[in-house]
């Protein structure tokens, strides 16, 4: 009778090409996971951004129909608009041992008054950032410091809402601070700049105006703006949420549309290199910048 021998197992042929195989398809996946994975953050991200706009409008409807304050005023210092704002605002006084006039100056800041409305510190933050710095310290008994990357216009600070030129087209809440954020601290960018602490009132006043409100600045990038892709979410002072894309690829300074972009070019790794202003403001962030 004849026997015929069976094989068990494979050539090592054909384990190299299994192998091979597989390595392909891994190639081709990967991205298609991480993109997949990207995608989902960034519509976490636009669901916090639309839990902010919901609460900052709220605000204003409580407020006389003014959008929030940007930073507090601290008495004896002055307007805080170079600082962080402390978030939570007492992460570093616990129990508000640093006083009244600390605690109603960083209470003031934007991320802490839409609190009573959002009620979610967690929604400050874009998932798609991973990196954030060590800004105040927290207390022993205080609140978890909250960490934040969503920034808020300064130049609507105290500003009506009658008075917006275009609230499709004007940016409320941005990631003006790129690919990262704090740990402890939160900033709007750009700011107003009310460097009178006699002077009480501080709001937009106008591209020639003087004193405080009649100009502004801004803080520079921590990380890429590149947040998703080549974008970044943004908030409009109507309440609508989408993804803005910026001309990062654009590295002389000039060259991009300052009615579509704010920055006029970017750095080699993906940070403003400077602003578009009309005359003593900031171009795209003025409320009464018609488009």
């Amino acid at each position: 009778m004849l026997h015929l021998n069976r094989r068990t197992g494979f050539t090592l042929i054909e384990l190299l090409v299994v192998i091979a195989i597989i390595a392909i398809l891994a190639a081709i996946l990967f991205p298609v996971f991480a993109q997949a994975r990207e995608k989902a953050r960034q519509t976490s991200c636009i669901s916090n951004h639309k839990q902010l706009s919901m609460a900052t409008l709220m605000y204003s409807q409580d407020y006389d129909e003014l959008y929030p304050m940007a930073y507090g005023y601290y008495n004896g210092v002055g307007w805080l608009y170079l600082n962080t704002g402390d978030v939570p605002c007492n992460s570093t006084c616990a129990n508000g041992v640093c006083g009244p006039n600390w605690t109603a100056g960083m209470g003031s800041f934007w991320a802490n008054a839409v609190q009573p409305y959002a009620k979610n510190y967690q929604v400050l933050a874009c998932p798609s950032v991973g990196t954030y710095a060590a800004s105040y310290a927290q207390a022993a008994g205080a609140p978890m410091n909250a960490k934040t990357s969503l920034t808020y216009n300064g130049l609507l600070m105290c500003y009506p809402q009658a008075g917006i030129a275009a609230p499709s087209s004007l940016p409320m809440i941005t990631e003006s601070l790129g690919k990262a954020g704090q740990d402890g601290a939160n900033q709007s960018n750009p700011i107003l700049v009310c460097a009178d602490a006699n002077d009480l009132t501080c709001s937009y006043k106008g591209t020639s105006g003087t004193g405080n409100g009649g100009s502004s600045g801004w803080f520079g990038f921590a990380a890429t703006a590149a947040v998703h892709g080549n974008g970044e979410v943004y908030t409009y002072a109507d309440g609508h949420v989408k993804l803005k894309l910026l001309s990062i690829n654009i590295l002389s300074p000039g060259r991009t549309d300052p009615n579509r972009e704010p920055w006029a070019y970017y750095n080699t790794n993906g940070t403003p290199g400077a602003v578009w202003k009309l005359g003593t403001q900031i171009n795209f962030f003025r409320p009464d910048n018609a488009f």
